[in-house]
């Protein structure tokens, strides 16, 4: 499916990575997953669709914006 919609934004000239947005850099990614581990932040990662908490930010969120910034699947950890 996702592959599917990659296509689809791809035929109609729309971004399908994080690299193709102005002004990306990997600092955001860093950023991201600094803020993820704030425990301000902490009922937001145990709200997510698969609940995370801080001391798994590194291993499966990082690997999600990895396969973000280069369009690979692939990067993505199944839990």
């Amino acid at each position: 499916m996702a592959e599917g919609l990659v296509a689809f934004a791809r035929s109609i000239g729309a971004p399908t990575t994080l690299r193709d947005l102005p002004g990306f850099t990997p600092k955001h990614i860093e950023r991201a997953l600094q803020a993820a581990k704030d425990p301000q932040l902490e009922m937001k990662l145990k709200n997510m669709p698969v609940p995370l908490h801080a001391g798994l930010v590194d291993e499966y969120m990082a690997p999600i914006l990895a396969a973000a910034e280069k369009g690979e699947f692939d990067l993505i950890k199944k839990m």
